[in-house]
């Protein structure tokens, strides 16, 4: 798995995940935590406090690798339903100044969903190689 400088994980303090793209919102966070406190640009963002999440859902879309589109490109419906809260998401930037993310989760991979809480513990077991 790459390294990132920058990771945000947007999240609802209000609405439960959607079945279909599971997160344990509390373990996510935790990782997040974990994730900053070695050093990494690490934010967990209830989309529930920002005035509007537009942007963000838009970062999510305009994703640098075309080859690891999330599944925000693919489901249907209204942003401000989905993007964080039927649907937390990663998004994961190789520089900390970069505009749009490398990597967004969840997304699919071989046919298989890669969540959040599984993309993050990817990251954690690797961080020993790169912190």
């Amino acid at each position: 798995m790459p390294w990132y400088e920058k990771m945000e994980f947007y999240y609802s303090s209000s609405v439960s995940p959607d079945e279909r793209y599971p997160c344990n919102i509390e373990g996510a966070i935790k990782g997040i935590e974990m994730l900053a406190g070695k050093g990494l640009d690490a934010k967990a963002i209830d989309v529930e406090e920002l005035r509007d999440a537009f942007r963000a859902y838009h970062k999510a879309l305009s994703i640098a690798d075309p080859d690891r589109h999330s599944v925000f490109s693919k489901v249907r419906g209204d942003y401000r339903d989905l993007f964080g809260r039927a649907i937390p998401a990663l998004l994961c930037y190789e520089k900390a100044n970069d505009r749009v993310p490398s990597e967004v989760f969840p997304r699919e991979e071989e046919g298989r969903l890669i969540t959040v809480n599984e993309a993050l513990e990817r990251f954690l077991k690797g961080h020993g190689e790169h912190g």
